[in-house]
């Protein structure tokens, strides 16, 4: 006998079947990869400050629609993430990065 799921009063219990696991999980590693491209982009690519701020942008819209309603985490997590990568490339193209640290 398998003991009922916790839940708060009025909610179901959260259970996925196999397919919604395995399509969130497909979203994930997509978001994944968005985030990886956007941070070898914005940290290896000779990019204005604009076209940076368009990359992230693009990665953004992208993310957001494979995770909508996201997009507090995205500004908590993610953009701070490409924007240090645009600072440090920049400190890097100046010479300047081990005056910085």
């Amino acid at each position: 006998m398998s003991k009922p799921d916790p839940v708060s009063p009025g909610r179901e219990p959260l259970r996925m079947d196999r397919t919604e696991l395995h399509e969130e999980q497909r979203r994930m590693d997509r978001v994944r990869r968005i985030a990886d491209v956007t941070l070898f982009l914005l940290a290896r690519t000779p990019l204005s400050r604009r076209e940076s701020l368009s990359v992230i942008d693009h990665a953004r819209s992208e993310i957001l629609r494979l995770c909508p309603g996201k997009e507090e985490v995205f500004n908590l997590v993610l953009r701070p993430r490409f924007l240090r990568a645009v600072n440090e490339r920049v400190l890097r193209e100046w010479g300047l990065n081990d005056s910085v640290n």
